[in-house]
């Protein structure tokens, strides 16, 4: 089983664009790279170099209080705010929920 959260597919076409990062449960020095519109993720050997690789990535805490996954803010179409739990929607209408006690406008550029 797979350390990492469930992420919805679609059928998004567009330019290559991250979605988020998180460290592979099979191989924790290594990430899982998600992008919008494709429903499995690339693989990148070190995590650390990835988280840099990218840019500018949110590190956000999922629902059960699990760290590790980081998001590209610009991907995030909105956030839906259930209190203490929030889902962003990306811009591919794929979904993911996060443990984030601040407002929802710091999640998304929208």
């Amino acid at each position: 089983m797979r350390d990492v959260p469930c992420i919805e597919s679609s059928s998004f076409l567009g330019r290559k664009t991250l979605r988020m990062l998180a460290r592979d449960a099979k191989h924790p020095g290594a990430a899982l790279v998600y992008w919008l519109g494709i429903a499995e993720p690339s693989h990148e050997a070190n995590f650390f170099e990835a988280t840099q690789k990218f840019g500018s990535l949110m590190q956000l805490v999922l629902p059960d209080e699990r760290p590790g996954v980081f998001v590209n803010r610009s991907a995030v179409l909105a956030v839906q705010d259930f209190g203490v739990v929030k889902r962003l929607v990306f811009k591919d209408k794929s979904s993911l929920e996060v443990r984030y006690n601040g407002p929802s406008r710091d999640l998304c550029d929208a």
